[in-house]
């Protein structure tokens, strides 16, 4: 499939990453140093570098310099290996140039998805150039954009006579091995209740749940959950769905969200002109992983509800509330997100964020969708 050079100064980890890669049917050149791996890169130029940091005669930073000046070979992706205990080393490194990094320990399949993304980037650029496959996502994303914006509330009525998708309890209680989960908050709900008597509160939150609820469902959500002033919409796989389509379906119905809520601020302030609302601010943020659904039977044998929960959940919900994006205007996604929408979306450059619950920084971009033009130094910015 693909030719990968790998720089690897421990004999174990560079066999690992060699066996892994071949099993998924790519060639590998391996190097037990980065100078060797620079003859092996000039002689057969590879579509990927997977290369460690710290390595005698030749480091990863030194590869990556050497790689990123080469007149030909200087698009070439490059992943780096580091510890958890390198963040410095890792922030350097993406600053640096380098498209990606994984941490030692890692798992094969971390590996096997952040070479596939890489790849799959490659083969997007190529192929752009072109402009047949730009062209077209560009146009699908605009399409679905100025259908919600448009035509919204006729394309609602038509789906709300509908049911929300069922299934059978025992096929989804367990929850998902994969999925991606929204989740949308209202980041001042605190200055609202101020604002607002506790009616016209309940009345805000109403309209900001229908506008969300209503958006997720169009896209396909399995799961949807209100917890007081946040939405979490779960996304997954579902029968004749392309395979992992589910992070593309979040990252729409994220951006279908944002402009359904366009109209809330202008709702508010037509509404309660004696209250003097507040400004709107909404975060929304996507995070993909292990989704677990708590059932919870209702009271007297009423209808029971399934919730999603687990660390995805909760990652993604503090990543909507996290303060250092409270500016951010466009939706916010973990990596594991962009490793599945490579070159449908544009982002903004990564950050590395402490959440509450995690031991380790997270990293996450800002999402824009793409513009019709590629190249035009105008638009809009998170």
């Amino acid at each position: 499939m693909a030719l990968i050079a790998v720089a690897e100064d421990d004999p174990g980890t560079l066999k690992l990453i060699s066996v892994v890669l071949k099993n998924i049917g790519h060639e590998v050149l391996a190097a037990p140093d980065g100078a060797a791996a620079w003859d092996l890169i000039t002689a057969h130029a590879p579509e990927l570098v997977v290369s460690d940091i710290h390595m005698p005669r030749m480091s990863g930073f030194d590869l990556l310099d050497a790689l990123r000046g080469h007149p030909t070979l200087g698009a070439t992706p490059l992943i780096l290996l580091t510890s958890l205990q390198e963040r410095e080393h890792m922030r350097q490194g993406m600053r640096q140039g380098a498209d990606d990094y994984l941490t030692k320990p890692f798992q094969t399949r971390e590996l096997r998805d952040a070479v596939m993304a890489q790849l799959n980037k490659q083969q997007i650029r190529q192929v752009a150039q072109d402009l047949t496959i730009r062209s077209t996502l560009t146009a699908e994303l605009e399409k679905q954009l100025r259908t919600l914006g448009d035509a919204f509330e006729d394309r609602l009525a038509l789906a709300l006579n509908q049911q929300w998708p069922t299934a059978n309890a025992q096929d989804v209680q367990g929850g998902h091995e994969q999925a991606t989960v929204l989740a949308v908050c209202l980041r001042n709900h605190a200055a609202w209740s101020s604002a607002l008597p506790a009616a016209d509160l309940s009345v805000l939150l109403r309209r900001f749940h229908q506008a969300c609820g209503d958006t997720v469902f169009l896209f396909g959500a399995t799961t949807l959950q209100f917890l007081g002033d946040v939405l979490v919409a779960v996304f997954a796989d579902v029968e004749n769905d392309a395979p992992a389509s589910h992070p593309l379906r979040a990252v729409r119905a994220a951006f279908g969200v944002r402009n359904s809520l366009a109209g809330l601020q202008a709702f508010a302030e037509a509404r309660w002109v004696d209250h003097a609302p507040p400004p709107l601010e909404v975060g929304s943020a996507l995070h993909s992983g292990p989704v677990a659904m708590m059932r919870l039977d209702g009271l007297l044998g009423g209808a029971a509800q399934l919730i999603p929960v687990g660390e995805t959940v909760d990652n993604a919900v503090a990543l909507a509330r996290h303060p250092d994006l409270h500016e951010a205007t466009y939706p916010v996604a973990s990596v594991e997100v962009l490793r599945s929408v490579t070159g449908v979306v544009q982002t903004q450059p990564r950050l590395w964020l402490e959440l509450p619950q995690r031991g380790k920084s997270m990293d996450v971009s800002c999402l824009m969708p793409l513009r019709a033009a590629p190249d035009s130094a105008s638009g809009p910015r998170p």
